[in-house]
């Protein structure tokens, strides 16, 4: 049996669930690495950094991560998910070390960008190396898992947040430097215990590949498995005796959906909790309650990772995904309304759950709808394109900031989230088939054209 087979149909052992623990906390550290500087926004002196500045500072690790999904996560498929994972955690812990030795602002730019460069790089391939270690049946599950690692990394900023400031008296570098303590254990833990795809390894085909795969197949418990054993071409490769293309008529359709709707839904998602404690402090005028409501979204965003988990047992990610758009609508509305009341913080925890769930739904949907050969690349372009509204929105709020009321900016970016459901919903209609049951995700089937012509429909 070749190994891929193997890997779908087996089913998971103990080793394999300890590799995607991996791909969590590394995740993990992302969300970490990334929003810490949003914590320590209101605690920079204003000597240090001006209100323009702060959005430059948020908006720069959105240009690195963009830089990173674009055209570095993309060498995982040609070097191996592995070896860019680590290399890229690694630059991210040394960021985190430099940021907290910024003797000014033009330091902590430059190392904020450097940041988002190593995160953007690491974040679409711990999906695809999760997805990729999966059995048949716990691949969307393995893949949500991985994207609970996000907000649980959020939420730790916030806690780190909380104790750290108090605990050194306002003194911001002191989250950095935890924060690289913490980094630098996960960089090497993936470094020593990270196996790598072996779906990837397969596609090489050549003897030190299969050499590696054989130790790996060991190693993950796989039995009866011949390392030297191909796996069948996907149809688009057979047809056409090409890599497939994300743009080519196969996949032309979901591509688009995919980059639109992520795209809204992420520069969403990071408006909201990039800007929470800056906003609900300048509004409440308490930046400790900042900090507090900033951590309220974050723990809202850790249970809404938890639930979609589950959820990925039974139901499609598509589904879960247009209910949960629909309702971050919703909160997010009552939560703009209200805020920096009570209610507005109750409605904190529901928006960070809905708004996670929204985003693990795309992120889990790309892994599915591609074949090996482009996965990653598929992933990181889907990331990278979606930066350019998460760019571009922070200069615009650091801009308006004095002008604009943060109960305003709540219900343009509740705006924004409609187009993220509606595009999700599309999505679920047309390649329902790919979730169900019977509907083989690897093998000659794994390129499956969409629908949309075929059935009458022009492509959206």
């Amino acid at each position: 049996m070749d190994v891929v087979s193997a890997l779908r149909h087996s089913p998971m052992s103990v080793r394999r669930w300890s590799a995607i623990l991996v791909c969590v906390l590394c995740n993990v550290i992302d969300g970490l690495d990334l929003l810490l500087a949003s914590y320590a926004l209101p605690h920079l002196p204003d000597n240090f950094i001006s209100p323009s500045e702060k959005g430059s500072l948020i908006s720069l690790g959105f240009a690195g991560m963009a830089v990173g999904s674009l055209f570095l996560a993309p060498l995982a498929d040609r070097v191996g998910r592995k070896n860019v994972i680590v290399a890229s955690l690694f630059v991210s812990t040394a960021s985190l070390a430099l940021t907290a030795l910024a003797p000014n602002i033009e330091w902590m730019l430059g190392t904020r960008l450097l940041t988002g460069l190593a995160v953007g790089t690491v974040t679409p391939l711990l999906f695809v190396l999760a997805d990729e270690l999966a059995s048949e049946e716990r691949r969307s599950l393995s893949v949500g898992l991985v994207a609970l690692g996000y907000p649980l990394g959020s939420a730790l900023g916030g806690l780190v947040g909380l104790f750290i400031i108090k605990s050194f008296d306002g003194a911001w570098q002191a989250l950095f430097v935890c924060g690289a303590v913490i980094s630098l254990l996960v960089w090497v833990l993936a470094a020593t215990s990270m196996p790598e795809s072996p779906t990837f390894l397969v596609s090489r085909n050549n003897p030190a590949a299969q050499k590696k795969l054989a130790r790996i197949a060991d190693r993950l418990r796989l039995a009866d498995v011949d390392p030297t054993a191909a796996r069948p071409a996907a149809a688009e490769e057979v047809e056409h005796g090409a890599k497939p293309g994300l743009l080519s008529p196969a996949y032309r359709t979901r591509t688009w959906l995919l980059w639109i709707g992520y795209s809204a839904g992420s520069t969403a998602f990071y408006f909201v909790n990039s800007w929470t404690p800056q906003l609900i402090t300048t509004a409440s005028g308490s930046a400790e309650t900042g900090t507090v409501v900033g951590t309220i979204l974050s723990m809202g965003g850790l249970a809404g990772a938890a639930l979609f988990s589950i959820v990925m047992i039974r139901f499609s990610p598509t589904k879960t995904g247009w209910i949960a758009g629909i309702s971050a609508v919703t909160i997010q509305v009552i939560f703009a309304l209200t805020l920096p009341h009570g209610p507005a913080i109750v409605a904190a925890a529901f928006l960070g759950m809905t708004l996670q769930i929204l985003q693990s739904s795309y992120v889990t949907t790309c892994t599915r709808l591609y074949p090996t050969a482009i996965r990653a690349r598929a992933e990181g372009l889907m990331m990278g394109f979606s930066r350019i509204g998460t760019i571009l929105v922070p200069l615009a709020v650091g801009y308006v900031l004095t002008r604009v009321t943060a109960n305003a900016l709540y219900l343009v970016a509740a705006a924004v989230m409609v187009v993220s459901a509606t595009l999700i919903f599309v999505l679920w209609k047309l390649t329902k088939q790919h979730f169900m049951p019977s509907a083989p995700q690897s093998g000659p089937l794994e390129a499956r054209p969409d629908t949309s012509r075929s059935e009458g429909r022009s492509p959206v």
